[in-house]
C-alpha cells in the first residue's frame, strides 16, 4: 500500500525542520506542484502500455486484415504494440459488447465493420451502441459490385432486370447471413427495381463466392477485393458497384445510380472506444489514424484492397453510423429481415 501524505503535514514538518518563512516559501512551491499535477490530465502520456484491438470477426476477414494493416503502423506512431483478438459472433455484437464493458481508458479498442450500424435492429444486444461506446474515426468506405457468373447472359443492369421480370423464380443471390451488407443491398435492389430474387445465406464469403463461381446462384451483391481476381479473370461478371462513381479498381464497371439515381450501398470499417473515454486520448487516436491513412503504405494498402481511406472526425463518424442505421432501419422492415 503507498501512503501519500496530507498537504498540511507537508506545511508542519517544514516549520519545525526550516522555520516559518522558508516553510511559506516551500508550502507554496509544493502546492504549485500539486495543482499542476492536478490539471494535467493522466491521459498526457498515454499510450503507457500495450493497446487491444478487438475485432469481432474471424481472421482472415477484411475487418481482421486491415486491423492488422493499420496495428503494425499505428504501433510505431504510438510506440506501443498494438495486440490483435478476434472475438467473432453475432454480426460482430459480441466483440463490440465486450468493448462496451471494457474500461473506457484507451486501451481497449474496437474494429467496427458494417454490421455494427445494422446490429441494433436485428439483435437484442446487452449494450446500447450508442451510449456504450463513443466514435473515434472511420477508416474506409468500400464499392459492393454486383457479380454475377459468366454463365449468365445478362451483360448490364438492365438486363438482368428484364430476366428477372421475365421470370420472376429464376434468379437466386448470395449473402453471407442476415443483415450482411450483401443481403441489405440485394434486398435495396429487389425494392428499387420491382423484381423478385431469391435469397440463399451462406456461413462466410468464400462458399457463397465458391457457389457463384459454379453458378449454383447467379447473382451477390460483393465486396471488391473478394472477387476481382475472378472478374479480371473472366470468371464472373461486375454488372454494376453501388457506390455513386465508378471506381479505379473497375474503372469501365458503371454505378447503379447510372440506372437508379437513388441506389447506394457500401461497406465499411471504422474505430470505436468504450463511451468515458477521454477526449484527449480519443483525440490522439484520430490524429495518429489520420496521419497513418495518408502514408504511401498504407495508401497502397487500401487500394489493393479497394477500399477508399476516408478519415473522419469523431463526430462526423457518430452521425455517418446514425444515418446508416436510419437508411437500412426501412429496407429491414420492409423485406422482414430476421436473424434465425
Amino acid at each position: 500500500m503507498v501512503y501519500i501524505m496530507p498537504f498540511y503535514k507537508y506545511k508542519q514538518i517544514a516549520k519545525e525542520k526550516i522555520g516559518r518563512a522558508p516553510a511559506r516559501i516551500f508550502g507554496n512551491a509544493l502546492a504549485f506542484v500539486m495543482l499542476a499535477c492536478i490539471a494535467t490530465p493522466a491521459s498526457a502520456a498515454y499510450p503507457q502500455k500495450p493497446i487491444e484491438l478487438v475485432v469481432p470477426f474471424p481472421p482472415g476477414g477484411i475487418v481482421d486484415v486491415v486491423t492488422r494493416s493499420m496495428a503494425r503502423q499505428l504501433s510505431g506512431a504510438l510506440k506501443q504494440p498494438l495486440v490483435v483478438v478476434n472475438k467473432a459472433g453475432a454480426g460482430g455484437s459480441i466483440g463490440a459488447a465486450q468493448v462496451a464493458r471494457s474500461a473506457p481508458d484507451g486501451y481497449t479498442l474496437l474494429m467496427a465493420f458494417d454490421t455494427h450500424a445494422i446490429n441494433p435492429l436485428l439483435y437484442k444486444l446487452p449494450f446500447d451502441s450508442d451510449k456504450d461506446l463513443t466514435p473515434i474515426s472511420l477508416l474506409g468506405t468500400s464499392a459492393l459490385v454486383l457479380a454475377v457468373p459468366a454463365s449468365v447472359p445478362a451483360n448490364n443492369v438492365p438486363e438482368l432486370v428484364a430476366m428477372a421480370k421475365r421470370d420472376p423464380t429464376a434468379l437466386n443471390y448470395a449473402s453471407t447471413g442476415a443483415g450482411s451488407s450483401n443481403q441489405l443491398a440485394a434486398e435495396l435492389f429487389k425494392s428499387t427495381t420491382g423484381i423478385n430474387l431469391t435469397h440463399i445465406p451462406y456461413k462466410g464469403g468464400a462458399p457463397a463466392i465458391a457457389d457463384l463461381l459454379a453458378a449454383r446462384v447467379q447473382v451477390m451483391f460483393v465486396s471488391t477485393s473478394s472477387v476481382l481476381s475472378h472478374i479480371r479473370a473472366g470468371k464472373l461478371k461486375a454488372l454494376a458497384v453501388t457506390t455513386k462513381q465508378p471506381i479505379p479498381q473497375l474503372p469501365d464497371v458503371p454505378s447503379i445510380t447510372q440506372y437508379y439515381p437513388s441506389f447506394e450501398a457500401k461497406s465499411w470499417i471504422g474505430m470505436l472506444a468504450p463511451a468515458g473515454t477521454p477526449e484527449d486520448i480519443i483525440s490522439r487516436l484520430n490524429t495518429e489514424i489520420k496521419t497513418v491513412l495518408n502514408t504511401p503504405e498504407m495508401a497502397a494498402f487500401f487500394d489493393k484492397q479497394a477500399i477508399q481511406t476516408t478519415p473522419s472526425s469523431p463526430a462526423e463518424f457518430g452521425k455517418f453510423m446514425q444515418d446508416q442505421t436510419q437508411k437500412w432501419s426501412s429496407v429491414i422492415s420492409e423485406s422482414n429481415i430476421k436473424v434465425e
